[in-house]
């Protein structure tokens, strides 16, 4: 994943015990006796993904506002976050949207060496809806291999360098708003530790939302709980613009838009990866043998487009050397990174930089990458002429096989994640203006960020003077009216016990 427009770091060894890398996302799972993640040489893996985060402070929110929308932007913050509601009472936090991992975390209001975030933190004391998982018998077939005080704890090193680690929750997520919300039950980390760019990043935490249950406690993603549960099909879209976005969650495509989607079979369904064969500009191949791109991989966590070195060669070299207004250094703009490449330049000049192209296995029709796709813009510091900005080569030397193909690049298009049938979609759109209801996916829901707003499921507070402290029973009720806050606030008043005491107790009988 990534966070910045960001530092690039070696990737570094947790141990003691093992990793598990999938995407960006490098999970070390401590022994029981061990907390401290030391770091170290990497060892050898078919996928080994550098992050890009850099520490810029946050831009300023834009004004609009829509249901399930995200938002974020490359130049200052280098990753897009939804803001997700927990809990009953729900609480808000804004968490990354990370398809390269599957740990979903926020910091705890008990934690000391967290930074300061968007929002409040996370106090699963003040949710009647919250279960501490026990370290025996997890739900989800999950498993717990760190364990402090009989609670199922994690701990997570990001190959940036980045590091979180704490106690394992369920709770309620909401999700869908009005007449369509509700709430199910999902596996949240409550962390209680993190450094690095997850301490100084805006954003609250992370989302995973990978394609396999990553690390030793094999937590389910959000969406993975929403298909074991049938209230989604195995599918969900993204749409990234510059500074806004949307992630749909379920749905089948519209039959009268089915000609607009490009398809593409997923190469290895643990990830959600694509078989690359060649890479072109302006029709012209860099020739650079097909199995150095190796997996191909989708991962919003990461900033910027990763190609091995032979293919970043090539696309560097043409780009220090064939600009439009003649000599490139002219016009160079120098950052604080020796590997960016960055000029001033105007419109009418950058977007005569040649086109792009992605071609894979499974289609005829390659992904092409306009100049606004492949670059980025950047402040620049002091005065420009006139018209002028700074935009920046959104691509980076992967020192190693393998291609990322991370947010920037992704931009501009609704891409689906189809699951059941293994395979990715790609619809040219405006990503700022989509809406749930003008997605290519029809009958689908989202992240509620109404945190309890309008109708749906709530709980049965019917038989609130029999809940005795420490073990809190509810059910959820279907159909009714109300919403979970105002049916929370009725429970803590029904039996006027302290907020720690409400807390349930995990009882493995009682997931929901």
């Amino acid at each position: 994943m990534a966070a910045g427009a960001a530092t690039r770091r070696n990737v570094g060894r947790v141990s003691p015990t093992w990793w598990v890398l999938l995407g960006s996302l490098a999970v070390q799972v401590a022994s029981k006796d061990s907390d401290d993640l030391v770091r170290g040489p990497v060892q050898p893996s078919p996928i080994r993904v550098p992050v890009l985060r850099r520490a810029y402070d946050g831009a300023p929110e834009h004004g609009r506002r829509l249901v399930g929308e995200i938002s974020g932007n490359l130049e200052t913050l280098g990753y897009y976050a939804a803001n997700v509601c927990i809990g009953s009472p729900g609480s808000m936090h804004q968490l990354i949207i990370d398809t390269g991992s599957s740990m979903t975390a926020v910091p705890c209001a008990t934690c000391t060496t967290c930074g300061r975030h968007k929002n409040p933190k996370y106090n699963p004391v003040r949710s009647l809806t919250s279960k501490r998982l026990g370290c025996k018998n997890p739900p989800f077939h999950m498993r717990c291999s760190r364990c402090e005080n009989t609670q199922c704890g994690y701990a997570v090193s990001y190959t940036e360098g980045s590091q979180i680690r704490g106690a394992v929750f369920t709770d309620h997520v909401h999700f869908g708003d009005g007449l369509t919300a509700f709430t199910e039950r999902m596996v949240v980390g409550c962390q209680t530790h993190e450094t690095g760019l997850f301490k100084g990043q805006v954003a609250d935490g992370i989302m995973g939302i990978s394609a396999t249950r990553s690390g030793g406690l094999a937590s389910p993603t959000p969406i993975d709980r929403l298909v074991e549960l049938r209230r989604i099909q195995n599918t969900f879209s993204f749409c990234l613009a510059d500074h806004t976005g949307q992630l749909v969650l379920g749905g089948t495509v519209r039959p009268e838009r089915a000609a607009e989607v490009q398809w593409l079979p997923m190469r290895d369904q643990k990830f959600y990866s694509l078989a690359l064969n060649d890479i072109q500009l302006d029709g012209q191949s860099f020739r650079v043998d097909r199995r150095k791109y190796a997996a191909t991989i989708i991962d919003t966590g990461t900033t910027f487009l990763y190609l091995p070195p032979d293919a970043y060669r090539r696309l560097k070299e043409y780009f220090t050397t064939r600009c439009p207004w003649g000599a490139c250094v002219s016009r160079k703009y120098r950052t604080r990174y020796n590997d960016e490449f960055c000029y001033s330049m105007r419109q009418s000049e950058w977007v005569q930089f040649a086109t792009l192209s992605l071609h894979f296995d499974g289609s005829h029709q390659p992904l092409h990458l306009s100049p606004a796709e492949y670059t980025y813009e950047i402040k620049a510091k002091g005065a420009l002429p006139a018209a002028m900005t700074v935009r920046c080569l959104a691509a980076f030397d992967n020192k190693h096989n393998g291609v990322v193909l991370g947010a920037a690049v992704l931009r501009n298009r609704e891409v689906i994640l189809d699951r059941a049938n293994g395979r990715v979609g790609f619809v040219r759109t405006d990503c700022a203006r989509v809406q749930p209801s003008t997605s290519i996916l029809a009958n689908n829901t989202f992240l509620s960020d109404r945190c309890g707003q309008g109708r749906g499921r709530k709980l049965d507070v019917s038989n609130a003077s029999a809940l005795v402290p420490g073990k809190l029973v509810y059910q959820l009720a279907g159909g009714g009216t109300g919403d979970a806050v105002g049916s929370a606030a009725a429970a803590l008043a029904a039996h006027n016990a302290s907020r720690r005491a409400l807390r349930p107790q995990p009882d493995r009988a009682r997931w929901q």
